[in-house]
């Protein structure tokens, strides 16, 4: 019952402020497509953010985020096991808790080319470095992960191992 009440409260406070973040959007001219919200609510709806597929496209892997460290980490939801992976000092780790991320309008773009700065996953180093979602093809599939800044590299994590990429990966963009 309080698992329930807890649910209905989270949906209730993600939908009051998405319509603040609308509201504001509209207000300042920022198109109100490029809201991203995120939420803990499972099961799943159609707007959760798709990073890509595993088991030859059989499985959608969605991005989430969930805390490492002390700090929230991007990675990847796989709902047969229901847990968020993350790459995270060369290895991969899978936690039950995950925050998911919603967007009436988001893109993967070629990365470099585009400022980061809408739609963050996480932090690292005690908040120093901002952490964005990124994915990387991996046996042959899109494998979504953390993009670390300071290096420009994307961390996917597969096979409980965390692979890096400096190149020929995409970032996420709200549109």
């Amino acid at each position: 019952m309080q698992l329930k009440t807890l649910a209905t409260n989270l949906i209730k406070f993600n939908c009051i402020a998405k319509l603040l973040a609308v509201g504001i959007a509209v207000s300042i001219g920022v198109p109100a497509l490029a809201e991203v919200s995120q939420t803990t609510v499972k099961p799943f709806n159609p707007y959760y953010i798709q990073g890509g597929t595993e088991d030859n496209n059989g499985t959608i892997l969605y991005i989430c985020s969930t805390i490492v460290d002390g700090e929230y980490t991007p990675g990847k939801y796989y709902p047969p096991t229901q847990k968020c992976y993350v790459p995270w000092g060369g290895e991969e780790y899978a936690y039950e808790y995950a925050i998911f991320y919603t967007a009436n309008s988001w893109t993967w773009v070629n990365f470099p080319g585009y400022i980061l700065d809408n739609v963050r996953g996480g932090t690292e180093d005690n908040g120093a470095n901002i952490l964005y979602f990124c994915r990387a093809i991996v046996d042959g599939e899109y494998t979504p992960g953390k993009y670390y800044p300071p290096n420009q590299t994307c961390y996917v994590s597969w096979g409980g191992e965390e692979y890096g990429f400096k190149s020929n990966f995409q970032v996420l963009i709200a549109n």
